[in-house]
């Protein structure tokens, strides 16, 4: 499978401690880039979700969450200027300037519509444990580990992640 790209794995999900298993493809290549249905910008957009979830400073367990308002309502600007700034050649910089550009583009209804569609295909679920917010997805845990793991996280958020993944 290793020739192919993909790789199987599998982590226990913490917010319902069941086991899940999953074919991933581990080649972030042109063809996987453009299989994607979410535009440039709501894929920014998914990245600050994934981060505004992850340093959740009341996450339970390594289980954090953020209300849909707050997700709708983050200040952007800051947190993409930011990614920005951190890329050092000019072509990294230049793509996400672009994704940054569609980003500030996107309205309020494209981010809701975002949303939902971010947890019909497994990327976040709708929190069983706080009415009204959203947590990361056994999708992302398993196919965006690394990421995830990128992010300042609290202490014990990253210990728990670090256990399951």
């Amino acid at each position: 499978m290793d020739t192919l790209g993909l790789q199987l794995r599998s982590m226990r999900y913490l917010p319902d401690n069941q086991t899940y298993v999953g074919i991933i493809n581990t080649m972030s290549d042109e063809p996987s880039k453009l299989a994607t249905h979410y535009s440039i910008g709501q894929r920014e957009y998914f990245k600050h979700v994934l981060e505004a979830i992850a340093v959740d400073p009341d996450a339970q367990a390594g289980v954090g969450s953020a209300t849909g308002m707050q997700l709708l309502n983050m200040d952007l600007s800051r947190r993409a200027a930011a990614g920005v700034q951190q890329q050092e050649d000019e072509a990294a910089a230049a793509a996400q300037a672009a994704a940054v550009a569609a980003l500030r583009k996107l309205t309020m209804g494209e981010k809701e519509q975002t949303l939902k569609q971010l947890v019909a295909d497994g990327w976040l679920r709708h929190s069983t444990a706080r009415s009204g917010h959203y947590c990361i997805g056994v999708r992302s845990f398993l196919e965006l580990s690394d990421m995830l793991l990128e992010f300042d996280l609290p202490a014990a958020t990253k210990q728990a992640w670090e256990n399951i993944i």
